[in-house]
Formats: structure tokens, C-alpha cells, sequence
């Protein structure tokens, strides 16, 4: 498939179940998962991240992403972790007990101010970067059959998940990417994304500059 065919054939799907679908032995591979992160990795980045961070932290690529990765059964024990301690995920629930895997994408921001993330011209880089990477991710999911949904992950973003998915507290959230077996989802309930193809044309979003 070219890349061409693979850009408009992505599509956002959000995959529910109320119940933990069952966990099959052709879920995903280990290989497919690797593949999937490391064309991520290729994405391109202006600045390296935040030196401190990555002396503090086992991951020591100097990207400003990071990538978390939840195979299909511990999606399926996140979705009990919900459960266990009636904490109201909502639709997270319903599509871990659905998920094939999920990737928690983060980014590192540069040094607070104040306490508080300053839209500065590296953290726009860094967010930027990292947006990049996560098209590569549903791109070559979806070259590999897979469904996926790209959340902005609700409760999954708080400290206390962060603690859980041994994610430091520094990393900001910038997607939480749900992949879906297509062979596994028949009877799940199924919704498209909204804004499909309600971009306009070419013309609405795009114009030559002449000087």
C-alpha cells in the first residue's frame, strides 16, 4: 500500500465493551508494537529534550517524546484496576476492555515556570514533535490492519495513572493511542470519528503565496 493510500485510509475508530473481551493468541506481536514505535521514533524534532529530565529518567533518548506501551492483557488489568477501585473511567474502560494494545504518548516539557508549563517556543517544538511521531504511529498501524483511536486520555493523564504506568510526573500527556484487532471487534459498539472528511477542500484549508 502506498503511503498516499495508508494517509486516506486512516481513519479514528472508538472501539466499547462493557465486559473484557477475551484475549487471543493473534492480539498483536511483540514485532508489530516494536515496528509501530520505532517508525514513531523517526518523526523530526527541532530541540532535544530537557537534559535534567533525561539524566532523572531510564529513557535516554534525547527526543522530546516518550512512548508507554500496554499490551492486550494489561490494558485488560487497567480496565480491573478501574473497576477494583470504582474510579469512573468512562469510555477508557470501555475500550481497555476492548484494546489490542495502547500507547501512552508523552512529551517533556522544558522547566516549569511558576509552576506552571509556559507555551515558549521549545514546548510548541516539543509538542509539535511529538504530534509528528503519533501520526507515524496510527499511520503504520493502520498499514498493519490495525483500528485505532487517538484519546486525549481523560483520567488517564493524572498523576495517579502516571504513578501506576511508571510514567514521571513531569511528562505531560499528549495522547493516549488506543490500537484494535480488527478480527476482535465485530460485536464491540463501534464509532467513527466526527470530524472525517469535514476538513472541506483543498481550497478551505490552503492557498499559494505569491510575493
Amino acid at each position: 500500500m502506498s503511503i498516499k493510500n495508508i494517509i486516506h485510509n486512516r481513519r479514528t475508530l472508538k472501539v466499547l465493551n462493557n465486559e473484557p473481551k477475551p484475549i487471543t493468541d493473534s492480539e498483536i506481536s511483540i514485532t508489530d508494537l516494536e515496528e509501530i514505535i520505532a517508525c514513531a521514533g523517526k518523526a523530526p524534532f527541532h530541540y532535544p529534550a530537557n537534559k535534567n529530565a533525561i539524566d532523572a529518567h531510564q529513557l535516554k533518548s534525547v527526543a522530546p517524546w516518550r512512548f508507554y506501551i500496554l499490551e492486550t492483557k494489561t490494558c485488560r488489568d487497567l480496565a480491573k484496576y478501574y473497576n477494583d477501585n470504582n474510579i469512573d473511567g468512562g469510555k477508557i474502560v470501555q475500550m481497555l476492555n476492548t484494546a489490542t494494545a495502547l500507547i501512552q504518548a508523552t512529551w517533556i516539557p522544558e522547566p516549569l515556570e511558576n509552576n506552571e508549563i509556559q507555551l515558549n517556543q521549545k514546548n510548541i517544538e516539543h509538542i509539535a514533535a511529538t504530534s509528528a511521531a503519533i501520526q507515524n504511529i496510527l499511520l503504520v498501524a493502520t498499514e498493519k490492519n490495525y483500528e485505532t483511536y487517538w484519546s486525549s486520555g481523560g483520567s488517564l493523564r493524572e498523576d495517579a495513572f502516571k504513578k501506576i504506568l511508571n510514567i514521571p510526573i513531569n511528562e505531560q500527556l499528549l495522547g493516549s493511542i488506543f490500537i484494535f484487532n480488527k478480527n476482535n471487534i465485530e460485536d464491540a459498539t463501534q464509532i467513527t470519528g466526527a470530524w472525517r472528511d469535514q476538513q472541506g477542500d483543498l481550497k478551505d484549508f490552503s492557498s499559494f503565496v505569491s510575493i
